[in-house]
């Protein structure tokens, strides 16, 4: 057997046997995983990814969220952001200096990064961003907000996406690479949700911070690709993730109907039942073609199909989720079982990574551009 195949076996029965009921635990108390972390740390998932060892694939670290996030997305979450709005930003774009400073020590879990771009009101909206810095004789001053931004209350090191006005009055993107301990960065407290309450969120205060140069990513301003560039590599992450939310779901609604009825047929024995998780179980091997075209055609940085295989990934999360309660009835909406907990983090992922509009917007850009119009017959 190679490592890589390895990998997924050790994550694969590392999932079913703990983080099932490590889950349960931390969906009830304001806790990081850290134990878990640790243990995913030491398997080298993200070493072995970037480091050229030749024995870990994209593909097999979409599959280790995957299986990850089958038995508990909250670790998924935690995970994957600290691969795309970290390691993988830095790796590509940071200079050998923020390179040899940070990644290292984020590749085996030592440090944790996020990436800010959410703002209050605006959102992830680029355009309409408040964030602002300003250039000065000496390097740059930084001001704004942001809200929601996962793995922030345990980051070393922040990435903070910004509008930049130069000293001529030029006006761009940027993002600065900013550590925790500096002055006039705030975070804020841990905010309380809905579902995968594992994963740490919290707001940025930005007041004035003084920065020079070697703060902004790659040494230059150069925001809007490498904004897209993350964000395209998160969205397929999330997808991984709405893959093994929609499994575990599934999962579970089939130990539930395959009990034994005292009146009777179990559940499975109804067509009914039996046609609508075969829609599900079809559903989840679309959307797992869908995302693996991506990746084996060399298209994770074509924003529209990366949109495309996120939006089809969490509707499928999201609906099958609410299915999987629906078939189950009132032993799905207790506490004393996983299925309800599937539902609520199942929303998430058609919210982070940009909400399902959002890249509806950005599948049917093309069709605007065109300004195609219609001839009056």
């Amino acid at each position: 057997m190679d490592k890589r195949h390895e990998l997924v076996l050790q994550v694969t029965d590392y999932s079913h046997q703990e983080l099932a009921k490590a889950a349960r635990y931390y969906d009830t108390v304001d806790k990081f995983p850290e134990e878990q972390m640790i243990h995913l740390f030491s398997l080298a998932i993200l070493p072995r990814l970037y480091k050229n060892l030749n024995d870990l694939t994209y593909h097999d670290y979409l599959s280790v969220i995957r299986l990850v996030s089958k038995n508990f997305p909250a670790l998924g979450s935690i995970l994957l952001t600290q691969e795309s709005h970290c390691v993988w930003p830095i790796s590509t774009f940071g200079t050998t200096k923020q390179k040899e400073r940070y990644l290292e020590k984020a590749l085996h879990g030592e440090i944790y990064g996020c990436f800010a771009l959410n703002e209050p009101i605006t959102g992830s909206e680029i355009e309409e961003m408040k964030t602002v810095a300003h250039q000065t004789e000496t390097g740059w001053v930084l001001s704004g907000n942001k809200d929601y931004i996962s793995n922030s209350p345990i980051a070393s090191v922040l990435l903070i996406a910004s509008k930049t006005i130069t000293l001529d009055g030029t006006q761009g993107y940027a993002i600065f690479v900013i550590d925790k301990k500096t002055n006039g960065l705030k975070v804020g407290e841990l905010e309380k949700k809905m579902g995968i309450k594992a994963l740490p969120v919290a707001s940025i205060q930005l007041d004035k911070v003084q920065l020079t140069d070697d703060n902004l990513l790659g040494g230059v301003v150069n925001g809007l690709p490498q904004i897209d560039s993350i964000l395209n590599r998160n969205r397929l992450a999330v997808a991984a993730q709405s893959l093994g939310i929609a499994g575990g779901a599934l999962d579970r609604g089939l130990k539930y109907v395959s009990y034994d009825r005292n009146l009777g047929k179990r559940l499975i024995d109804m067509a009914s039942t039996q046609y609508k998780l075969a829609d599900i179980e079809t559903g989840i091997y679309s959307a797992r073609s869908l995302l693996m075209q991506v990746i084996n055609s060399g298209q994770e940085q074509d924003e529209r199909m990366v949109a495309m295989t996120k939006l089809t990934a969490s509707n499928l999360a999201i609906e099958t989720t609410e299915s999987i309660i629906n078939m189950s009835g009132g032993y799905g909406y207790m506490r004393n079982n996983d299925i309800e907990r599937f539902v609520r983090d199942a929303k998430i992922t058609a919210i982070y990574g940009s909400s399902s509009d959002r890249l509806r917007s950005i599948i049917a850009k093309p069709w605007v551009d065109k300004k195609c119009k219609v001839k009056e017959e």
